[in-house]
């Protein structure tokens, strides 16, 4: 598999990379900002992408926001899990 990783810890990334490389996946590009992972994987066009969620320069969202389209709000969170799925049952019995 073709992977970016974007990661501003550079021996978080390192390990990152090696434990893949290891796998035997190829490591494309390791980036340290959102930016760079916006321009490696258009250059690239990665299988996938491994992306920390707060980076530089806030620490906030960047990665997330950079992942799901280089700004805008990140995604929604995902559904509740329980008995409110399919086929639970509602209410009283």
């Amino acid at each position: 598999m073709r992977i970016v990783i974007a990661e501003d810890s550079v021996l978080l990334r390192a390990g990152i990379e090696r434990l893949l490389t290891d796998a035997g996946h190829e490591v494309l590009a390791g980036v340290d900002t959102a930016e760079g992972l916006l321009r490696a994987v258009a250059e690239h066009e990665p299988d996938l992408a491994v992306v920390d969620v707060r980076m530089p320069p806030t620490f906030t969202d960047e990665g997330v926001r950079a992942a799901v389209g280089g700004g805008g709000a990140p995604p929604p969170p995902p559904p509740p899990r329980g008995g409110a799925g399919r086929g639970a049952r509602r209410g009283p019995p």
